[in-house]
């Protein structure tokens, strides 16, 4: 909650993850009968008419799951303010973009019916590529310190955010230096240096596969050191805990991590225009040789 005013993107968000989601999956399994067969047989099929690409319900699948794809362009031109796109937080829109680039995917390959041949799969693929390379992006992105707007935080910035972070957990919450110490030692900031390119990445990972367990040894320790701690008190400093421990590692990592974000975008972009040159060539034939959907 900000300014006493209660933030929905977030639930809301969420929702519609879920609600979409759980309606491709069963699509995909009411749909099973017709998707697995061969394909010679799936034209003597009662669902083909509904269920091949251009039926009523396979082509309405393309149609939307292309224009969610078309619509992943608006967060560039809101990054980049281009025509007078200049309202709601570039995070938000990231998640959005993020919940298209997901979403219009599973439903093109729904729109395909798993039948992949001719140019129309050189696009496929390449969605495919763009899809999992963003996933693997947003990752890096979150490993850029950013500040609430998100613009990416100074080094000068990140030890004051830390140093502020440390303050807190020893003066409200009363955290000894030993759990201080171990907050330091889950960031695993000694070893930045040796770990660059894709080994920091295993790193990073193998650090967030390891920090659940770490943190419930450090709660052990904060119980032990202060056993009168209020359970919402101590659930708030784990929370912050983890924050610093977060900042700390990132820090150690920027460097790192801003030029594999670089190198990531060079990766991305040509798929992206890949896929989207291969679909409107696919859609201007659809549209050439008579295909319709409802209009």
């Amino acid at each position: 909650m900000a300014n006493g005013k209660r933030n929905y993107f977030g639930p809301t968000l969420m929702i519609l993850y879920a609600v979409s989601l759980t309606l491709i999956l069963v699509a995909f399994v009411s749909g099973w009968v017709y998707y697995s067969a061969p394909l010679a047989e799936r034209p003597h099929l009662e669902m083909h008419t509904m269920l091949k690409p251009g039926g009523l319900i396979g082509h309405g699948y393309g149609i939307v799951g292309s224009a969610m794809i078309l619509l992943l362009f608006l967060y560039s031109l809101r990054k980049r303010q281009k025509f007078g796109i200049r309202w709601g937080k570039t995070s938000r829109w990231l998640s959005v973009h993020i919940l298209f680039g997901i979403i219009g995917p599973l439903l093109v390959t729904l729109h395909t019916a798993f039948k992949f041949n001719g140019i129309v799969s050189i696009g496929y693929f390449s969605m495919l590529a763009v899809m999992f390379s963003g996933i693997f992006g947003r990752y890096i992105y979150i490993q850029i310190p950013r500040g609430s707007q998100g613009a990416e935080m100074e080094l000068g910035d990140i030890q004051s955010a830390g140093e502020t972070l440390e303050l807190i957990l020893k003066e409200t919450y009363g955290l000894t230096d030993k759990a201080l110490a171990m907050i330091s030692s889950f960031s695993e900031t000694g070893s930045a240096g040796k770990n660059t390119g894709v080994k920091a990445m295993f790193a990073i990972a193998l650090n967030d596969i390891k920090r659940p367990f770490r943190f419930y040894n450090l709660k052990k320790q904060i119980l032990s050191d202060t056993p009168d701690i209020p359970p919402k008190a101590i659930a708030e400093a784990m929370k912050l805990a983890q924050r610093k421990a977060l900042l700390e590692r990132r820090r150690a990592y920027l460097d790192t991590f801003v030029k594999l974000f670089h190198y990531w975008h060079v990766i991305h972009k040509p798929f992206a225009y890949i896929m989207v040159a291969v679909m409107i060539i696919h859609v201007f034939v659809a549209v050439l040789f008579g295909y319709r959907w409802i209009f």
